[in-house]
C-alpha cells in the first residue's frame, strides 16, 4: 500500500555557494526520495534557501546589495548546482516569503498562548558606531587564556578555549573595529521547563523510530541540562519583526523561522507549483500533511550540527501550534576530505561548482556518497584516491564494462534472446533486488552498493567461465548472456535512485525505456526476451590528474561565510563547556569506531583452505538471504573446523570483499589472543544472526 510523505532537507544558508559537504545530505535525501517514488509512494520533497539573519544583512551591505537581492542571487546559484547533481526538489523556495511570515507569527502566537514565552534581560557587547549588539562572531579580541589576538567571541581557534564574548581582552567590533560597550537588552525566551512542553519533548525524543538510538542518547544528554531558548534578536536584523508589543524593536531569531520554512515551502508548493490535479488549498494541505494525526509521514533529513534545534526546539514548536511532530529524523555526519576537515588554506574546501567545472560526472559523487553512507552519524571521508579507485573498480570495470561486453555479444544473436536462467546469476540478482529494497528503507545505501557490486561480480565471473565470445549461440553461453542481460536490467532498477541518468540509459539500451515499479515482489527475470537496441552508457575511468583539479588554491576557494548570530543562552552554554582534549596518539574518535559495522554471525559450515595452513573457510549466516563466505586465519587454533559450526560469532560486516587464496572473503571475524592460542569471540545463544553489536 502506497504512503504519502513530506520529506525535507535542512535549508542551506543563502550566504554562499553549495559545497561538497552540503551535498552529502541532499544526495542522501534525494536518493531516498527517488526510492520511495519508485515504490509507488507520493513524496513531496521540499527545501528552501534559509534567507534571514545578521550575516546576510551585513554581507549584503558589504557588496552593495539589498538583503533580498543578495539572498536571491545565492538561492538561484544554489538551486542550479543542486539540479546539476541530480537533486530534484519539488520546490526550492525561500524563508523570506509571505507564507513563512504568516506561519512564523502563528507559531509565535501559539507559544505565547501556551504561556511559554517570558521576558529576560541579557547583557551583551554593543557597538556604538554600527549601533548594534555584537553576537559572538561579530566581536573579536585577545583570547583570555592563551593571549592569541584576533579571536572570535565564542572560541579561540588557537587553544580551543570557549568563553563568553565579554571575557575577551581588548574586544573590538568585527565590522568596524571600534571598541564595544556592555549593554543590557530584553529578549523573549521559551520556557522549556514547563511540565507540559517538557513532557512533549521527552516523549518525542524517546519514541521508537524518530531518532537512531545513538542520536537519541545524545539528545537525552542535552535534556538533562536543558536551557530555555532565546527566540529574538536586536535590530538591525534581516528577518521578521516581532509584532508582540511586549518586545518592541525585536526580530524573530533565524532558527525560529528556518524550520518553519519546511511548512511554508510545502504549502507554497501544493498551492502554486504542484502539477495540475495535485494542487491543494492551504487548509487542505494542512489537513492532509500537518495536522495532528494526519496520515502523511513527515521526515526531516539533517546534519548532526543542527540536531539540537530540530530534536529539542522544533517538536515543542509544532506541539504548541497543534501540528504533528516528525515521524523520522535521519541525522548524518560531516564530510572530511582526505581525512581532514574541509579547509580553504589546504584547498579542500570544494564547492559544487568547482566539482562540476573539473569535468567529473556529478553522478560519480552521488555513487561515492551512497557507497559510504549508512543510517548513523559517522563522518564521511572523501579520500580522492578512494574516490578514483571506487569509481574505476565498481562502476567503470564491474558494471559499465560488463554492460558493454554483454551487449556486443547479444547483438550477434538475431532478434530478442531467451534462454534458461543461469542459477548463480539469477540468485545473486534476486538477492540484490530484495536486499536493496530493505537497505534503501533503512538508509543503508552502502549495503545497496555492496549488493550490486556482488551481483555484477557474479555476472562477470560467469561470463569469463563460459567464454560466450567463442560461441554465443551455445546453450550455456546463451543462458549466461540472457541471464546477465536481465540481471543488468534488474541492477538498473536498483541503482536508479543513486544513478538516475546512467540507470535510465542502461535500461533503454537493453530495450526497457521505462524501469518497472519497485514492488515488494519485483521479479527481475520475467521471462521476456532481452534485446539490445542501442549502445549502453559508458563510465570513463577517472585519472588522478582529473581528481586533483578539485584541490584549488586558497585564493580561489569559496568566500568564507560569516557565521549565524547565536543566542545569549547558546553563547553561555558554549562558554561553560570544557575545551577539547589534546589529540592522543593511537586514540580514535567515536565516529571512527562507529564506521565499523559489527553483526552476529551463525557459523553454518567450516573447512580448511587447501595449501594454506593458517586459513579456514567459513559459511556464516549474518541475517542475509544467503550465508557469507569468510576466510579467517584461525586454522592453528581450530584444527577441527567443525568445532566452530553452530557458534554465534562477531563479524565485521561492512569490510570490502578481499580475495584470499582464490576465495573472496566477505567479512572478518573477531578473535582474542595470539595464534595458536587465540579464541573466536562468541555471543549467547539467544541472539539472532544479523543482530548489530554495539
Amino acid at each position: 500500500m502506497s504512503q504519502r510523505l513530506l520529506v525535507t532537507s535542512a535549508l542551506p544558508y543563502a550566504n554562499g555557494p553549495i559545497h561538497l559537504g552540503h551535498l552529502v545530505e541532499y544526495v542522501q535525501t534525494d536518493v531516498y526520495v527517488r526510492f520511495r517514488r519508485a515504490c509507488g509512494d507520493e513524496v513531496a520533497y521540499v527545501c528552501a534557501a534559509d534567507s534571514h539573519g545578521t550575516p546576510i544583512e551585513v554581507n549584503a551591505a558589504k557588496v552593495g546589495m539589498t538583503p533580498k537581492a543578495f539572498v536571491e542571487k545565492y538561492r538561484a546559484e544554489q538551486h542550479a548546482d543542486f539540479r546539476a547533481f541530480g537533486v530534484e526538489f519539488s520546490t526550492y523556495y525561500t524563508t523570506d516569503s509571505d507564507e513563512n511570515r504568516r506561519w512564523a507569527y502563528r507559531v509565535y502566537d501559539a507559544l505565547k498562548a501556551k504561556g511559554l514565552i517570558y521576558k529576560k534581560s541579557v547583557e551583551q557587547l554593543y557597538c556604538e558606531v554600527d549601533r548594534r549588539f555584537l553576537p559572538d562572531r561579530f566581536v573579536k579580541g585577545t583570547c583570555p587564556k592563551c593571549g592569541t589576538p584576533d579571536q572570535y567571541g565564542d572560541v579561540c581557534e588557537h587553544c580551543g578555549t570557549t568563553y563568553d564574548p565579554r571575557e575577551l581582552k581588548d574586544p573590538y567590533c568585527a565590522i568596524c573595529r571600534s571598541s564595544p560597550v556592555v549593554r543590557a537588552s530584553d529578549h523573549a525566551y521559551v520556557n522549556l521547563h514547563k511540565p507540559d512542553v517538557n513532557a512533549v519533548i521527552h516523549e518525542w525524543v524517546n519514541a521508537e523510530g524518530h531518532l537512531e538510538p545513538a542520536v537519541r542518547e545524545q539528545v537525552k544528554g542535552w535534556l538533562a541540562d536543558l536551557q530555555d531558548w532565546c527566540i529574538t534578536r536586536d535590530a538591525p536584523y534581516f528577518g521578521f519583526p516581532v509584532t508582540d508589543p511586549e518586545f518592541p524593536g525585536k526580530f524573530l531569531y533565524v532558527w525560529v523561522d528556518a524550520p518553519i520554512g519546511y511548512l511554508s515551502s510545502a504549502e507554497h508548493y501544493f498551492a502554486a507549483e504542484a502539477p495540475d490535479g495535485e494542487r491543494l488549498a492551504p487548509a487542505e494541505f494542512e489537513r492532509r500533511y500537518l495536522a495532528a494525526g494526519a496520515p502523511a509521514r513527515l521526515e526531516h533529513f539533517i546534519g548532526k550540527d543542527i540536531l539540537r534545534f530540530h530534536a529539542v526546539f522544533w517538536p515543542a514548536m509544532l506541539w504548541a501550534t497543534g501540528l504533528k511532530r516528525p515521524d523520522r529524523m535521519p541525522v548524518h555526519g560531516h564530510l572530511t576530505v582526505n581525512g581532514e576537515k574541509m579547509s580553504k588554506s589546504r584547498g579542500t574546501f570544494v564547492t559544487g561548482r568547482t566539482y562540476l567545472e573539473s569535468g567529473l560526472d556529478p553522478e560519480l559523487l552521488r555513487y561515492f556518497y551512497a557507497a559510504n553512507l549508512g543510517s548513523g552519524v559517522s563522518d564521511l571521508d572523501l579520500s580522492l584516491d578512494e574516490f578514483r579507485n571506487r569509481i574505476n573498480a565498481d562502476l567503470a570495470n564491474n558494471v559499465a564494462n560488463l554492460a558493454s561486453r554483454v551487449a556486443a555479444l547479444l547483438q550477434r544473436l538475431p532478434g530478442g534472446v531467451t534462454a534458461p536462467l543461469d542459477p548463480e546469476i539469477a540468485a545473486a540478482t534476486r538477492e540484490a533486488v530484495k536486499g536493496a529494497r530493505a537497505a534503501y528503507q533503512a538508509l543503508e545505501t552502502r549495503d545497496v552498493v555492496r549488493l550490486v557490486s556482488q551481483a555484477a561480480s557474479v555476472c562477470n565471473r560467469r561470463v569469463q567461465e563460459t567464454k560466450p565470445w567463442e560461441n554465443p549461440a551455445g546453450d550455456a553461453e546463451r543462458s549466461v548472456l540472457y541471464t546477465t542481460g536481465k540481471a543488468l536490467l534488474g541492477l538498473a532498477r536498483v541503482l536508479a535512485p543513486i544513478l538516475p541518468r546512467f540507470s535510465a540509459a542502461l535500461a533503454a539500451a537493453y530495450g526497457r525505456p521505462e524501469l518497472p515499479a519497485w514492488t515488494p515482489d519485483l521479479e527481475p527475470f520475467d521471462g521476456a526476451p532481452v534485446q539490445v537496441v542501442e549502445k549502453p552508457p559508458q563510465i570513463a575511468r577517472v585519472d588522478a590528474k582529473q581528481v586533483q583539479k578539485l584541490i584549488v588554491p586558497a585564493a580561489e576557494a569559496a568566500p568564507a561565510k560569516v557565521a549565524r548570530a547565536q543566542s545569549p543562552a547558546e553563547t553561555a552554554t558554549r562558554a561553560s563547556a570544557k575545551p577539547a582534549p589534546p589529540s592522543v596518539p593511537g586514540v580514535i574518535q567515536y565516529d571512527d569506531f562507529a564506521k565499523v559495522e559489527l553483526r552476529v554471525g551463525l557459523v553454518k559450515a567450516a573447512e580448511k583452505v587447501e595449501k594454506a595452513d593458517k586459513l579456514l573457510k567459513l559459511s556464516v549466516d549474518v541475517g542475509e538471504p544467503e550465508p557469507r563466505t569468510i576466510v579467517a586465519g584461525i586454522a592453528q587454533a581450530y584444527p577441527e573446523p567443525q568445532a566452530l559450526v553452530g557458534r554465534r560469532i562477531v563479524v565485521v560486516a561492512n569490510l570490502a570483499p578481499r580475495p584470499l587464496r582464490g576465495i573472496t572473503s566477505h567479512g572478518m571475524l573477531l578473535a582474542a589472543g595470539e595464534p595458536p592460542n587465540l579464541q573466536v569471540v562468541t555471543v549467547g545463544e539467544g541472539i539472532a544472526p544479523g543482530t548489530r553489536v554495539k
